[in-house]
């Protein structure tokens, strides 16, 4: 199975992804309440118990495997599978907590907070101690959980640029929100950002060093 995944193209994963939540889905929306908690209820038994066996290492591959699947897959969601993956997503969540008990729900919140813990200190385990040993021939840039990529996606509300991975509603709100255009700067900025004249060249090459000066600095005129 891992030689057939490791072959797919992203369509063919984004397909066989589709067609498992769909038979998932029915098979679920198909199921008595009773046969929902027995579900449940045995799933939990068989994670806790495949945990428990598991040693530090191994802990940390499962982590590090399922964080490479999800990024994978989540890459080829169209932003309609996003949406509908959330709300499925949503909704067994909600169904799944309303059939605990108070004793399954305490060992579930235990539970998530252990599975954060590890996950975190999983997550960043190659990077322990990594000042104090750094190796200038190591490309961090490169690093799968360092690199976010580039801003290659447009907001067709605000034209705004996106990561790939993006919410589809960070920046405008799906265009509910709209500022209105800039105006003319006043002087002397506008000389300044020209680029025409010796001072305005001098000024946008070191515009960052300017910056700097003044970031944390409040400007307060009296007119008389």
């Amino acid at each position: 199975m891992a030689a057939s995944r490791a072959a797919e193209t992203p369509e063919q994963a984004s397909n066989r992804l589709e067609e498992q939540r769909t038979r998932q889905a029915a098979s679920r929306a198909a199921e008595t309440p009773e046969q929902t908690t027995t579900r449940l209820e045995e799933q939990r038994t068989r994670q806790a118990s495949s945990r428990a066996a598991e040693t530090a290492e191994q802990t940390t591959i499962r982590n590090t495997d399922k964080l490479t699947r999800q990024a994978v897959s989540r890459a080829a969601e169209t932003p309609e599978q996003t949406t509908t993956r959330l709300e499925e997503q949503r909704t067994r969540q909600a169904a799944s907590r309303a059939a605990e008990s108070s004793e399954q729900q305490q060992v579930r919140r235990e539970e998530d907070r252990r599975r954060r813990s590890n996950s975190r200190a999983s997550r960043w385990s190659f990077m322990d101690r990594e000042a104090f040993q750094y190796d200038p021939t190591k490309n961090y840039d490169n690093h799968p959980q360092l690199y976010i990529g580039r801003m290659t996606e447009i907001c067709s509300y605000c034209d705004a640029l996106k990561w790939s991975g993006e919410a589809p509603d960070m920046c405008c709100s799906n265009g509910k929100v709209k500022l209105p255009s800039f105006g003319q700067p006043p002087e002397p900025l506008e000389s300044l950002m020209s680029g025409t004249t010796t001072t305005s060249k001098h000024f946008l090459e070191n515009i960052r060093k300017y910056n700097s000066c003044f970031q944390m600095t409040s400007f307060g005129v009296t007119s008389e």
